[in-house]
């Protein structure tokens, strides 16, 4: 009996530190708090009985790959979750087409709108609505239950583009998604002119944060859609890999 109860104590561990490895609550950093903070006319967001606040905030920021990128932790899955999911849906979300850089506003809206379907057809379950707000106010950075996505400067000439997650500590919840695209980069088509940043290719990265995704930097892991590094002319990331699909699956059902 008691050789038994080791064996089945040992596979209990194992289980345990492979779930712990594609799965993993991401912690809020430094100014979790400050971030969250709703501005003036904003949903109020409330404080938990044990003082804490309701919402928290996570920033995903998508760099340029450097020249000789670090390895990272090895990983068998090549996915991983942030931990937190939405619980309603389908998701609706809003496009700010305005730029700097003249990229038309029927080419920002087809390439999101198809980075998104890229996602919901991985899945049975109808992730992102078919209809997508046009708001030519709309901003990057404000909770407001908006999932904005905007073009705008971002000061470092190395980020490609940021997405920003708020979710509840309580019930895990996705409750909004924001995302700024760089404008000091040159964004269009790849497949039409390779040195430009190809909008699709990124949006598709970065709505995999905006569904429950995380960032992968194995270099084992290169060829996957929420590998953390891109560059222009690249288009590898508008379609999904297994363990894109993998992640994604393991939240939302087949």
């Amino acid at each position: 009996m008691r050789k038994i109860n080791l064996v089945a104590i040992f596979v209990l561990a194992i289980l345990l530190t492979s779930l712990a490895t594609a799965s993993m609550l991401i912690p809020a950093d430094d100014n979790a708090k400050e971030n969250a903070k709703a501005p003036e006319n904003s949903p109020v967001i409330s404080i938990t009985p044990a003082g804490e606040w309701e919402l928290e905030r996570v920033d995903f920021i998508h760099y340029a790959k450097p020249t000789n990128p670090a390895k990272g932790s090895r990983t068998e899955t090549c996915y991983k979750l942030m931990g937190v999911k939405w619980k309603t849906f389908p998701v609706t979300y809003t496009i700010n087409p305005t730029n700097s850089l003249n990229i038309s506003e029927s080419f920002i809206t087809s390439a999101v709108q198809t980075s998104a379907e890229t996602w919901d057809a991985a899945t049975s379950q109808e992730l992102f609505s078919d209809a997508y707000v046009i708001n030519y106010t709309a901003q990057y950075g404000t909770q407001n239950f908006q999932n904005a996505i905007a073009f705008g400067d971002y000061p470092d000439n190395n980020v490609i583009a940021v997405t920003s997650v708020w979710y509840t500590r309580v019930g895990k919840q996705i409750v909004e998604f924001d995302q700024l695209y760089n404008t000091r980069f040159d964004w269009g088509d790849a497949t039409l002119n390779p040195l430009v940043m190809d909008l699709q290719n990124i949006a598709t990265h970065e709505l995999g944060h905006g569904v429950g995704l995380a960032d992968i930097y194995s270099t084992t892991c290169t060829g996957v859609t929420m590998y953390g590094y891109s560059t222009e002319g690249e288009t590898s990331k508008r379609t999904l890999e297994q363990p894109d699909v993998t992640g994604l699956q393991g939240m939302y059902g087949i």
